[in-house]
């Protein structure tokens, strides 16, 4: 226990000192780029040490739980999380939080392994699958919410890819990074192109990552 409040603090100081000396300084496509480094590769770490995986997830709580409300998810949907990792966080939490069926697709054969692991120690095969899959290929128009994560290239082109096959009454959950004064980041301008913008939320621990709602145009 006293391991985990340790590791829980020294990552939110470092995520405090980012916040206010690095991340105002940085254009938000080298944002991007540069957390979702960090992300991937942190899950890989992560998803080999079983002891620290309830902490790793728990830290997503908040984060998961402002995109159920942003996104008004209940377990009446179907999820589908594109690029769900070595630790699919974000699948454990939304089935845990809502009930609902929630689908994870990556395309790293490795990273699935893993989290289909994980899913079956916490006994969730039931209400999430883990999928080995290239979202460029992956039909969508089964799905109520479909959530984007972070680490995702080349996004543009799977935005677009998901605009063309998303239901018209979908809801897409794009994960992205702004400057909390910025409408609309200028690298994810081009998401007007194919999409209605709706509403955001920042998301306090985790400096300028913000969760955008996207409607088919």
């Amino acid at each position: 226990m006293q391991v985990e409040i340790i590791v829980k603090q020294s990552i939110s100081k470092i995520l405090q000192f980012l916040e206010h000396k690095i991340y105002i300084k940085m254009d938000c496509h080298k944002l991007k780029f540069f957390f979702d480094i960090i992300f991937i590769t942190s899950e890989k770490i992560f998803s080999k040490l079983h002891k620290l995986l309830p902490m790793y997830i728990q830290f997503y709580q908040e984060f998961i739980q402002n995109e159920i409300e942003l996104a008004q998810i209940t377990g009446k949907h179907k999820i589908l999380d594109i690029g769900s990792g070595s630790i699919p966080a974000s699948c454990i939490l939304l089935a845990k939080g809502t009930s609902a069926k929630v689908t994870g697709i990556d395309k790293d054969l490795e990273s699935v392994k893993r989290a289909k692991k994980i899913i079956s120690r916490l006994n969730l095969e039931g209400q999430v699958e883990i999928i080995h899959a290239n979202a460029m290929d992956f039909l969508m128009n089964d799905f109520d919410i479909i959530i984007i994560a972070n680490g995702i290239y080349p996004y543009e082109d799977l935005l677009e890819h998901v605009a063309k096959n998303m239901r018209d009454d979908a809801i897409v959950v794009f994960r992205t990074y702004s400057h909390h004064n910025e409408e609309l980041a200028p690298k994810d301008y081009f998401l007007k192109k194919f999409f209605i913008v709706g509403q955001k939320t920042f998301h306090k621990r985790s400096g300028s990552l913000v969760s955008l709602l996207l409607y088919k145009k």
